[in-house]
């Protein structure tokens, strides 16, 4: 699969819009130098090292709305466990890499303890 994303205009707008007040906020706090780097496009990893991507496979209680369960284990093949922020249905706006570390822990153990003895799903519609 090959997925592809782009900043859209009114990304674009919100981020000069925040960077604006930003600045203007900071302006009353006497700086020295006040550098604005607005977002701009097209979107590249490079410069935005701190852009969490999520979703892909997101994770759920129902077969029928999520691709993986609660251990992180597909619906469909019971052998595929997929760590990492694609099981979430979205960024909640900060660094997901706690939560992510808790979850592939919390889906290691259920298969080191459970999965590994008895090979199959973990959790049953």
């Amino acid at each position: 699969m090959r997925l592809t994303f782009d900043f859209h205009e009114n990304e674009l707008k919100m981020s000069q819009f925040v960077t604006d007040k930003l600045a203007e906020i900071v302006q009353h706090m006497g700086p020295r130098q006040i550098v604005k780097l607005p977002r701009t496009g097209p979107f590249s990893i490079v410069p935005y090292q701190t852009t969490h991507t999520c979703g892909g496979a997101i994770m759920g209680a129902d077969p029928k709305t999520s691709a993986l369960n609660r251990y992180l284990q597909s619906w469909e093949v019971p052998n595929l466990f997929v760590m990492g922020a694609s099981a979430f249905p979205q960024n909640a706006g900060y660094n997901p890499t706690g939560t992510i570390g808790a979850l592939t822990f919390w889906s290691l153990d259920v298969i080191h303890k459970q999965y590994l003895k008895s090979p199959g799903p973990l959790v049953h519609p």
